[in-house]
C-alpha cells in the first residue's frame, strides 16, 4: 500500500497519470520512454520496433522484463552530523566524506545490477539530493527527471534539531529521548 501511495504522489507532482490499478496505462503514457506509450505491449513488437532480428542478438538486457516494476529506495549517504551524533532533521547538512563514497558504492551496486530510472525523486535536502546524482552518475542513469519535495524530508526533530544526541540522553534521559523520537 504505501508503494501505490508513493506512486500516487508522484504521479501528482508531475501532473501525470502513468499509472493505473498497477499497469502503465495511464492517459499520459504517451508522453513517456515506455514502449506501452506507442501501443508496444508484446516483446515481439519491442524487437520488430527495434529491428532486432532474432532473440539471439537481444543484449541480456533487453529480454523480456518481469511484468512488475521496481520501486527503488535509496537512503542518503552518512552526512557531518551523523558523524558528529547530532540531530539533523530538516537541518540541510552536506554529506560526510565517508557518505560521498556510500553514495558511489550505491551507483556502483545500481550498475551491477542493471538498473535504469526513468523518474527519480528525492527530498529537498542537499545531502539526499547529493546522494542521488552521485548514484544516478555511477549507475550510468542520466537522462531523467529528478523531482525534489519537502514532503520526501526526513523527521524534523522540533528542539532537537542541532543537539548532540549523547548530551541530550545524558540530561533528559535514554527513555524519554527515544520517545521524543519516535513520536
Amino acid at each position: 500500500p504505501m508503494t501505490e501511495k508513493v506512486l500516487a504522489w508522484a504521479q501528482e507532482c508531475i501532473g501525470m497519470e502513468i499509472m493505473v490499478n498497477g499497469k502503465m496505462c495511464g492517459k499520459d503514457i504517451a508522453k513517456t520512454r515506455a514502449p506501452q506509450g506507442t501501443g508496444i505491449t508484446t516483446l515481439e513488437q519491442f524487437l520488430t520496433s527495434a529491428a532486432i532480428a532474432t532473440k539471439s542478438s537481444v543484449p541480456r538486457s533487453l529480454e523480456p522484463p518481469s511484468r512488475n516494476f521496481k520501486v527503488v529506495f535509496l537512503r542518503h549517504g552518512e552526512s557531518v552530523w551523523n558523524v558528529a551524533n547530532i540531530f539533523t532533521g530538516w537541518a540541510d547538512v552536506d554529506l560526510s566524506p565517508a557518505g560521498e563514497q556510500e553514495a558511489v558504492e550505491a551507483g556502483k551496486c545500481l550498475k551491477e545490477h542493471g538498473f535504469k530510472f526513468d523518474v527519480v525523486f528525492t527530498s529537498v535536502l542537499r545531502r539526499s539530493i547529493k546522494t542521488a546524482w552521485t548514484a544516478l552518475m555511477h549507475s550510468d542513469n542520466y537522462s531523467m527527471p529528478i523531482i525534489n519535495s519537502w514532503r520526501l524530508n526526513e523527521r524534523h526533530y522540533g528542539a532537537l534539531q542541532g543537539l548532540n544526541k549523547a548530551e541530550t540522553a545524558a540530561k533528559h534521559g535514554d527513555a524519554q529521548v527515544k520517545i521524543w523520537r519516535r513520536s
